[in-house]
């Protein structure tokens, strides 16, 4: 049976979202316009206003359905099997991925670093789903490792996971500066695999259990 074809309405308001996703991306929450989101989505601007009563609000669904995106894409249940060290490079390059395959991300990312968070809607799940995702998904991979004799005893999963997060997605927060200080095209596909196994390759030398000295 073929799919039920989506009610206009829903097709609009997904629309809307995406024209402001993309507006807010490049121009951050202070540049983003509301009358040009509207003309960009092929709608009026008191539409927008029936769905959203101000661009703060806007922009909080926006964010929180970025947010949603992120940690889909970096969750997988083949954590829970694949060897420890192999686990923590498949995160790191699903982040990178994240950010490759959607480069709105990036421009959300630094807009919100800016604004220090105070767009973050008070219902959104995004923190307590980091929070789970880490003690759920990175937690267990860094424990396997220390089982297994690989990984040092002391790693805090909280402070790895945004370690490598910070690391991983580097070039394209800090695309110019970092292009520019190492000569490196990092919008290239060379770059960005010079950058995923170096994040990988720093990522676990710094948590492998060191041999003891003779």
């Amino acid at each position: 049976m073929a799919d039920k074809p989506r009610h206009s309405s829903a097709v609009t308001l997904d629309r809307i979202l995406a024209t402001a996703r993309d507006a807010f991306a490049e121009h951050g929450f202070d540049g983003a316009r509301l009358d040009s989101i509207a003309k960009a989505a092929g709608v009026t601007k008191q539409l927008v206003y029936h769905y959203f009563k101000t661009k703060e609000e806007l922009y909080s669904v926006v964010l929180d359905r970025v947010s949603d995106e992120v940690l889909a894409m970096l969750d997988s249940p083949d954590y829970d099997t694949l060897p420890p060290g192999d686990a923590v490079c498949s995160l790191i390059g699903r982040v990178i991925d994240a950010y490759v395959e959607r480069p709105y991300i990036a421009g959300m990312t630094v807009d919100q670093g800016l604004h220090k968070g105070e767009h973050i809607s008070r219902h959104s799940k995004y923190m307590p789903s980091v929070r789970v995702f880490v003690a759920e998904r990175v937690a267990p991979m860094l424990e396997r490792g220390v089982a297994e004799g690989l990984f040092r005893p002391d790693i805090d999963a909280r402070l790895f996971y945004w370690s490598i997060f910070a690391l991983a997605s580097a070039p394209f927060t800090q695309s110019w500066a970092m292009a520019q200080s190492t000569g490196i095209d990092f919008s290239r596909d060379d770059g960005i695999a010079l950058w995923r196994d170096h994040v990988s390759s720093f990522a676990l030398q710094a948590i492998m259990r060191r041999a003891l000295p003779r």
